[in-house]
């Protein structure tokens, strides 16, 4: 009954929308008329053009839609199927992984959280390697049930890092370390309830925050990413907003923290680190409101660029493709196939058991001058995430995320005018091919530029934009084919 109601109350709406569809179609049918006289008069060559420039402006106008938008994305996603393992820039780190897997988990009993006494091991292990950073990929804010104080194995954490400065870093330089910062929801709210207005999430109190707070070589960062409507990880965020109790804050992301502490070429300026937490400063929430977007004005008084290097600058505005990941080490590789050495014919992953490291039967060399990550792949873990390369750890999307930065950089979209230029040579050329030589051949020898363009487009501008030349390419096909 409601069903048929709602049909009585439409069908007057869509008569009305009829008749004024057919006045305006009356109204320009002139304007058809002279502009079909107009196109029956041009050439196959010409029409080819003209309709594939057409096609090629719509999609520009179309590029930052949601379903041009999803398209580019799985372009990206399976050329970096190609690129896996692509040859790394010179003086690039490598990777080493302390990897708390399934054999080592279950030879610690499968703990319900990682052992601190192990954890300072691995910790020890790793600042005697002399690697350039240490990232802890793994939550310290759960502790063991203690009548009174702390925990002995957290109590001789915490003095260790306390007197990280004193004996690691007065006599020589010491790598940073990057803790994991967890967080909370903010008392009274409720998940998932759809009358629950926007929040910002509060930080979990750890028994390192005092330590944190005045160490200049330890801080705290997020390892928050963003999984895609398809429950792939392509994204990751600049840094998290957070309120603990009406205290606004913001933690940066491991990934952008981490290439803030490696390149540095500005000697005579403070600091990555500390530029970076003032660049962050001016973003800091108000706790009393709600979460919004940013005004253009608002942004106007703000720093809306992080410059990191000449060649790495962060838009704090970020966008979908500045945030994009793009992954070129997978977990499992293919047998026979290795990744590329880094400079020095040093591997650009090591991956080392914990237990192994634990059982001293793991030397230290591997981790000199590298990015150290301690983590966790055993499945109880429930860290894995679907990325475009596979299934993989937490700790390797990390890897894959800082490597993109430092080889890649931030990416930025091609200007519309280098979309433009390029779709209309290769316009030109089908249709010159395909009158040239028939539909037959012409398509073939056409399909041709597209198979060439694809790793030119992400050799030139790391971006799958080749599908701004492949669509008014088939198109051009389709109007030679059907001949309207």
């Amino acid at each position: 009954m409601k069903l048929l109601l709602k049909w009585l109350i439409l069908l007057p709406l869509l008569k009305k929308l009829v008749k004024g569809l057919g006045w305006i179609l009356q109204l320009f049918q002139p304007l058809f008329s002279f502009l079909n006289r107009l196109w029956q008069r041009l050439s196959p060559f010409y029409k080819n053009v003209v309709f594939g420039l057409l096609i090629t402006l719509l999609l520009i106008g179309l590029r930052h839609g949601q379903w041009v938008a999803e398209i580019e994305d799985l372009s990206v996603d399976w050329m970096m199927t190609l690129y896996r393992g692509d040859l790394v820039k010179e003086n690039s780190p490598p990777f080493v992984i302390v990897d708390i897997n399934d054999d080592t988990y279950q030879a610690w009993g499968e703990p319900f959280f990682t052992p601190r006494d192990k954890l300072l091991k691995l910790l020890q292990f790793a600042i005697k390697g002399q690697p350039k950073l240490i990232i802890v990929d793994i939550a310290i804010d759960k502790q063991p049930h203690q009548a009174k104080g702390l925990h002995p194995d957290d109590l001789a954490l915490q003095q260790y890092l306390a007197q990280y400065e004193k004996t690691h870093c007065r006599q020589s330089a010491c790598p940073a370390i990057l803790l994991t910062r967890t967080f909370r929801l903010p008392k009274g709210i409720r998940p998932f309830d759809p009358n629950t207005p926007p929040y910002y999430l509060a930080q979990r109190p750890t028994f390192l925050d005092k330590i944190v707070t005045r160490s200049p070589h330890i801080y705290w960062a997020t390892t928050q990413f963003e999984r895609e409507h398809d429950r792939l990880l392509r994204r990751w965020d600049l840094w998290t907003t957070t309120c603990t109790e009406n205290f606004p804050a913001i933690i940066s992301s491991m990934p952008l923290l981490a290439v803030a502490l490696l390149v540095e070429d500005k000697p005579d300026t403070l600091p990555s680190a500390c530029r970076l937490r003032h660049h962050l400063n001016y973003f800091l929430p108000n706790c009393s409101q709600s979460p919004k977007k940013w005004t253009s004005e608002e942004l106007r008084h703000k720093p809306t660029e992080f410059v990191v290097s000449k060649d790495l600058v962060f838009d704090l505005r970020p966008t979908r493709l500045s945030r994009r990941i793009l992954y070129t080490i997978p977990w499992y590789l293919n047998r026979g196939y290795t990744l590329p050495p880094v400079s020095g014919w040093r591997d650009l992953l090591t991956i080392m058991s914990a237990n192994i490291v634990l059982n001293n039967r793991a030397s230290d060399k591997p981790l000199r001058d590298s990015i150290t990550i301690i983590g966790g792949s055993y499945i109880e873990g429930r860290d894995w995430h679907a990325t475009p390369l596979g299934w993989m750890p937490g700790m390797l999307v990390l890897v894959n995320s800082i490597q993109s930065l430092l080889q890649y950089g931030v990416l930025h979209p091609p200007s519309n005018w280098w979309i433009l230029l390029f779709a209309t040579i290769l316009i030109v050329l089908t249709s010159l091919l395909l009158i040239k030589y028939g539909k037959l051949w012409g398509a073939i020898y056409s399909a041709f530029l597209i198979i060439a363009l694809i790793p030119l487009s992400f050799v030139l501008f790391k971006y799958g934009i080749w599908l701004s030349f492949a669509i008014p390419w088939a198109a051009v096909q389709l109007r030679q084919v059907i001949d309207f």
